[in-house]
């Protein structure tokens, strides 16, 4: 199934991929690791607990990512090479663009950890996000250094309310859209010239969180575009709809095992 879906992407003129959340880094470890453990169990007795689990998140997948899911992505870059192709990305961890994958080419409308906004209790007139690579530099390194004491821990905070950032994902109060728009408005350009073109659709790990920004649309232009194949690939949401027999292939595997399969 990996070699025929190989022989789909190199046969396509455009390859469209929509990445969910069987693709995404886990954070269950920390529980038990040493170094997170007491920062976790402080962190949830704070008021703002859920901004402070963001920052070790943040450290966590900085300094321990996930080498399949890393892996998964240099097997999907290898597929795209020199084909024509964008990508739509659920996850907030980032790693898809830690790879070789164009960046040009790849929107993450829910999110990461590459940009941070103040929250929706800030009042002043502000839309511009901190993407400064020096802060987050900064606060790796006062992670690594707190010795299991959050207070130690310099968190970066806003020019204008003072109080801590947050980092610019969907999750985040008064989550600012602007870190994505300009790449979605690329992305939806892109579409327009996919029309009764030979198309390569593949859904890697896409259950049904927010259907209407992958799923539903993916399975929308396969069905419309004659030309179209499509590919689903997921652990358990891997059906297709009777639209699409015929025209998909489903794959009832997870994508980042599926992908670094040897054939």
């Amino acid at each position: 199934m990996l070699e025929q879906m190989k022989k789909a992407v190199r046969d396509a003129q455009l390859v469209l991929v929509g990445i969910g959340s069987e693709f995404a880094q886990q954070f269950e470890a920390m529980e038990t690791d040493e170094f997170y453990k007491p920062l976790l169990e402080q962190a949830r007795k704070e008021e703002n607990a859920e901004q402070l689990q963001q920052y070790l998140k943040f450290h966590y997948i900085m300094r321990h990512p996930d080498e399949r899911i890393l892996q998964a992505y240099d097997r999907l870059a290898g597929m795209l090479e020199g084909k024509n192709y964008f990508i739509v990305s659920l996850c907030t961890d980032d790693l898809i663009y830690r790879g070789n994958l164009n960046a040009e080419k790849i929107v993450t409308p829910c999110g990461g950890f590459r940009a941070m906004q103040c929250g929706k209790e800030c009042a002043a007139d502000q839309e511009l996000l901190v993407t400064d690579e020096n802060v987050m530099q900064a606060l790796l390194k006062s992670i690594d250094a707190c010795e299991g004491d959050l207070n130690e821990v310099d968190f970066p905070v806003c020019a204008e309310c003072t109080k801590p950032l947050w980092f610019n994902q969907i999750s985040t109060p008064d989550y600012k859209e602007e870190g994505y728009l300009p790449q979605w408005q690329l992305y939806t350009k892109w579409l327009q010239g996919t029309l009764n073109r030979d198309i390569c659709i593949l859904e890697l790990g896409v259950g049904m969180q927010f259907p209407q920004i992958i799923r539903f649309p993916f399975e929308k232009i396969a069905f419309f575009n004659r030309k179209a194949q499509f590919f689903r690939v997921h652990s358990r949401l891997y059906q297709l709809t009777e639209e699409l027999k015929g025209k998909g292939i489903s794959v009832a595997e997870n994508p980042v095992d599926f992908l670094r399969r040897k054939i």
